[in-house]
């Protein structure tokens, strides 16, 4: 048995000596945030700035904590309650019947961290002259279509240390918030220390007995002293203050998700709507299970060293008893789970042995692993998990292409995934890559490809990084290292795989609304959209310029030709993409022959001028390259091209036009997220581990040590 787990993560030792990151996560970089010592002291403050009287009502949801209650009620409001739907959505009918003269606010909490959709209450709330008040206390680093959470209301706060090992930490973001508090002057000091030790209780067993007895002895637990205000003006720590920017990471939410999904995998049976199901926007503050029995529940965990959350089991006194059975019952059998970043595997995998051990469910049949040294057999069920995934890098063609370029002299490492019944769930396309210093492992399509890795359903994943853990761990004497490069950092593989994070690039993407290009358009800045329109227009108006796609097998080697003589002008001090020439070109022609390929041609007074390499596959327009004429930068031929293509791409019904890894300024121009792309490494061993901990402090040694 390992230590004590909490819920609350704790304080991983040595952020005491980190430097402070340059640059840190909505809302702290934001300059109407202000910082508190508790998120209720920030709702206190927010509710006074914004002007409510006494007596002013808040639409309040019944399911609630209770200090955020008190929060509203010290500060003059009175509490209008609603249910909500099965799903803890606001109900639109129940709120309209709701409002009255006095009517000036509706309380949105994202509970567990899980969005609730706070564009349309936002909207709601505009047309009727309403503040939407939005509580992302468990939700701090979670979105909503690529905005942060907390950036809906016209108050919102955040509890900084429910997603990290602070002793203290809210924030409030509003367009007028309250002038900066005063911050007493000190240095950093027991308090950290005690996040510090939580961390080592967590990994010893004797220290986390301690602490559990220690716990044992604070007395019951009391409602009023859960909920009361306390001091609303004071600020965080100074403790806080110090570790806030040598600890907080964007990585954290991807982390607690691929926790979240082991836990679901294997506990879903006992999960609630509407947490049974997990998005790669949510930032989860803990794995809730409903049992009949919570007590017992909670003593089994203890016994364990687990520490579970009765979850919001009172309701604030001021809600009338008996008024909600629903959300009565939810508090009644609702028990909450560790799923912190700081959790390993091995500490994911005893909560659920625990829960399991007192609340059986059917288990999932257990999935099957085969290794493979020959990628043929795969490749009619491999093109189905590809296209769920709608990445063109993931398909069989791919793969299969960029092994036979660059396969010579190195031996296969796939692993078919497979439900009992045969049904294929997954593919892990490795293979070794060297023998000497160490042997290492890598997944095919590194160099040329994005979005590499373990190819499954995002339901799957979680049982599928079990089963190839495990697989991998069986074949221990004949690996060192894992490095996989450029795997979707959302879908949290480091965390699955029990490997390192090494690094993060961007990858920007455009995502369509139902309106495509025009919606797309009218939401930039008038001087972009003049750009957009006036550049084509001058470009037609002084040549005669056509856009060719190349549809034509004839035509492709030709227009292949153009593609890579303009890319050398564009990029004269040379790429990667023109050494692997022979590679592209062959799968250019494989992907014409799918109806994936996308090669656009600008032509200017009968001459191609630009040209525009990409693929089209599930929906989504990926751009993989491209090259200009450098004589005609003035007529931006590059960036009218661009805008062609992702015009098409919108009035083609594409959901999505990527612009693959790499953030480099002209991305952003037509991006509206950021899905980023994580490199891990998994280690095997003392030499392995060494290797993995010395790329992981001089990350910048990666590409050399992967050959790039």
């Amino acid at each position: 048995m390992s230590g004590l787990l909490t819920v609350r993560p704790p304080l991983p030792p040595g952020r005491l000596v980190r430097r402070p990151a340059s640059a840190l996560p909505y809302p702290l970089d934001n300059g109407h945030c202000r910082l508190y010592s508790r998120a209720r002291h920030a709702l206190y403050e927010g509710v006074l700035a914004l002007g409510l009287s006494p007596g002013d009502e808040v639409m309040t949801p019944a399911y609630h904590h209770g200090s955020e209650v008190e929060a509203l009620l010290q500060a003059g409001v009175k509490p209008r309650w609603y249910a909500g739907d099965a799903d803890l959505r606001p109900d639109e009918a129940e709120l309209e019947r709701l409002l009255g003269p006095r009517t000036k606010a509706l309380y949105l909490i994202h509970y567990l961290g899980f969005p609730q959709r706070a564009d349309r209450w936002r909207q709601w709330c505009d047309e009727r002259g309403l503040f939407l008040l939005e509580d992302a206390a468990q939700a701090w680093l979670g979105t909503l279509d690529g905005r942060p959470l907390g950036t809906f209301g016209d108050l919102a706060i955040m509890c900084l240390y429910k997603t990290f090992g602070f002793p203290d930490g809210a924030a409030l973001v509003m367009p007028d918030p309250p002038g900066e508090k005063a911050r007493a002057p000190g240095r950093p000091g027991l308090a950290l220390l005690e996040r510090e030790a939580a961390w080592l209780t967590s990994r010893s067993s004797a220290l986390g007995a301690l602490e559990a007895r220690r716990a044992a002895s604070r007395g019951p637990y009391s409602p009023s002293k859960d909920f009361a205000l306390g001091a609303p003006h004071s600020t965080p720590s100074v403790d806080t203050m110090f570790v806030l920017p040598r600890t907080t990471d964007t990585d954290a939410a991807a982390r607690r998700r691929a926790n979240y999904r082991q836990l679901l995998d294997a506990l879903g049976h006992l999960v609630p709507a509407p947490f049974d199901s997990l998005t790669d926007t949510a930032s989860p503050f803990g794995f809730p299970v409903e049992v009949a029995d919570k007590a017992t529940l909670l003593r089994t965990l203890e016994a364990r060293q687990i520490r579970g959350l009765n979850f919001w089991s009172t309701a604030h006194p001021s809600l009338p008893a008996g008024a909600f059975p629903q959300v009565a019952a939810r508090r009644e059998h609702t028990v909450c789970l560790p799923v912190h970043q700081e959790l390993r595997c091995d500490d994911v995998e005893r909560i659920a042995a625990a829960v399991r051990e007192r609340r059986s469910g059917p288990p999932r049949p257990r999935l099957e692993v085969e290794f493979f040294e020959d990628l043929e057999p795969l490749r009619t069920d491999w093109d189905e998990l590809a296209a769920r995934g709608r990445n063109i890098f993931a398909t069989w063609d791919w793969i299969a292409t960029w092994w036979r370029h660059f396969g010579a002299g190195h031996t296969l490492m796939t692993m078919a995934v497979r439900e009992p019944d045969g049904t294929l769930v997954g593919v892990v396309p490795l293979y070794r890559w060297r023998e000497r210093p160490l042997r290492a492992l890598r997944f095919l399509g590194h160099g040329a490809g994005d979005e590499l890795g373990p190819i499954c359903a995002t339901q799957d994943r979680a049982r599928v990084a079990r089963v190839v853990r495990d697989a991998l761990r069986a074949r221990r004497p004949s690996w060192d290292v894992l490095l996989g490069e450029y795997l979707p950092a959302a879908a949290g593989w480091s965390t699955l795989l029990a490997g390192r994070s090494l690094r993060r690039v961007s990858s920007p993407v455009l995502r369509f609304g139902d309106g495509g290009w025009a919606e797309f358009l009218a939401s930039r800045s008038g001087n972009f959209r003049n750009q957009v329109r006036g550049r084509e227009r001058r470009l037609q108006r002084d040549h005669d310029a056509t856009y060719r796609l190349v549809t034509d097998e004839a035509e492709l080697d030709g227009a292949l030709d153009t593609l890579f003589r303009l890319h050398a002008l564009r990029r004269p001090e040379g790429s990667s993409f023109v050494p692997r020439e022979a590679f592209q070109r062959d799968f250019a022609h494989r992907a014409l022959s799918r109806g994936w390929m996308r090669l656009w041609l600008l032509e200017v007074d009968g001459a191609p001028r630009a040209a525009w390499y990409g693929f089209r596959f599930g929906g989504v327009e990926s751009f993989y390259q491209s090259g200009r004429d450098p004589e005609w930068e003035h007529s931006s031929v590059g960036f009218v091209l661009m805008a062609h293509t992702i015009r098409s791409a919108a009035d083609d019904g594409m959901t999505e036009y990527r612009h693959l890894r790499g953030g480099e300024s002209y991305k952003y121009r037509f991006a509206t997220h950021d899905t980023e792309l994580e490199t891990m490494a998994l280690s095997c061993g003392a030499a392995g581990g060494a290797a993995v901990a010395g790329v992981a402090i001089a990350p910048r040694a990666l590409a050399r040590r992967a050959g790039k």
